[in-house]
This record gives C-alpha cells, sequence and structure tokens, in this order.
C-alpha cells in the first residue's frame, strides 16, 4: 500500500471519529433538552396547581366561613405555608452559578450543575415536597374532623385515610427516585465522560511538551 493510500484511509477514519463523536454529542444534547423542557413543565404544572389550591383554601377555608377554630386557621397556613416552601425549593433548583462564556466546556459545566442541583432536589422530594403537604393535608383533615364532630381525633374512616395517605406518599417518593435512576443519572454520567474527555484532549499537548 502507498503512503498516500494511508493518508486517504487515516484521514478518513478520523473523519468517522469525529462525525460519531459529534453524534454523540448532539444526542446527549437532544436528552439534555428534553429534560430541561420536562422540568420546566413540571415545574409550571406543580407551582400553578399548589398556588390555585392555597388560594381556593384560603378563601373558601377562611375568608368565607363564619367561624374558624384555631386548627382550621393552621391548616391554612401549613398549606401556604407548604406551597411558598415547593415552590422556593423548585425555583432554587434551576439557577446555575456558573458564568456562560459561550465554550463547550462552560456549558457541559452549566448542564452538569443544573442536572446535579435537579437531581439532589427530586432525591430529596420527601423534605420539601411530601412530608410538608403531609403536614398540611393531616391539620386540614383534623381541622374537618373537628368542625364536623367537635372532636380533632380521627374515627377509624380518618386512619384508614391517614394510612392511604402514607401509603400514596411513599410510593410517590419510590415513583420519583427511580425516575431519577433511570432517567437522569445516565445523562448525567455521559455529561460528565464527556467534560472528562474534554478536559482530557485539552490538557494532552501540554503533557506531551513535558
Amino acid at each position: 500500500m502507498k503512503l498516500e493510500d494511508l493518508k486517504v484511509a487515516w484521514k478518513e477514519e478520523v473523519d468517522q471519529s469525529f462525525r460519531a463523536e459529534d453524534l454523540s454529542m448532539k444526542a446527549i444534547m437532544s436528552d439534555v433538552a428534553k429534560i430541561d423542557r420536562s422540568v420546566r413543565f413540571r415545574d409550571f404544572c406543580m407551582i400553578s396547581a399548589m398556588v390555585l389550591g392555597a388560594s381556593l383554601y384560603f378563601i373558601f377555608g377562611w375568608l368565607t366561613q363564619e367561624r374558624v377554630d384555631l386548627l382550621s386557621r393552621f391548616s391554612v397556613l401549613a398549606f401556604i405555608a407548604a406551597t411558598a416552601v415547593m415552590s422556593i425549593a423548585l425555583l432554587r433548583a434551576r439557577r446555575t452559578t456558573r458564568p456562560d462564556d459561550w465554550t463547550l466546556r462552560s456549558r457541559l459545566e452549566t448542564e452538569i450543575e443544573r442536572l446535579e442541583k435537579q437531581r439532589r432536589l427530586m432525591n430529596r422530594v420527601g423534605y420539601w415536597f411530601l412530608l410538608p403537604m403531609l403536614i398540611a393535608n393531616g391539620l386540614s383533615s383534623l381541622g374537618g374532623y373537628d368542625v364536623r364532630t367537635g372532636s380533632p381525633v380521627p374515627n377509624a374512616t380518618g386512619w384508614a385515610l391517614f394510612a392511604g395517605c402514607g401509603v400514596l406518599y411513599g410510593f410517590t417518593y419510590w415513583l420519583v427516585r427511580r425516575e431519577v435512576t433511570k432517567k437522569w443519572d445516565p445523562v448525567l454520567t455521559q455529561l460528565r465522560r464527556l467534560l472528562a474527555d474534554l478536559l482530557g484532549a485539552t490538557e494532552a499537548p501540554v503533557d506531551a511538551e513535558k
């Protein structure tokens, strides 16, 4: 085989390698864009629903009632506080601290930071969402029992309802953690690998000169 043939074969192999890397990069960034859209849609739906629910609860559970006992007031305030906690947690998780200087490294680091914050948020869903909602719903149910029966202690049906809510919240927690493992972790791993490859390629000429 002649030298020119080797040069042509080598160039074709390099071009194919770059095309494969480019396609891989496009596929990963497409997955990142899909996750970002789903996060924004999730945040919009959850915040809108919770704000609407808190507003209606405040109006019909407090303002339009002739008499509101202390427990019912606590339940309304707890629901509003839970809505505020949830909204703040969702919005803070979308902020990034890294400046975007229009480089590939900067973009990768920004996306990694964004996904890591979302991953931590979803892994802690029990603290910022399920627990506040459990407290708010529990106080609301006890307040309702108190208004209807004159006693805040629930009957057997009430305890069964609490148990059902506990099971539902547990299933929600498992479902969210499962989504993180199946959907978020693989994309985050790919982004970290791309950043490591980029840093390795950037530092290679420096190492060669040494």
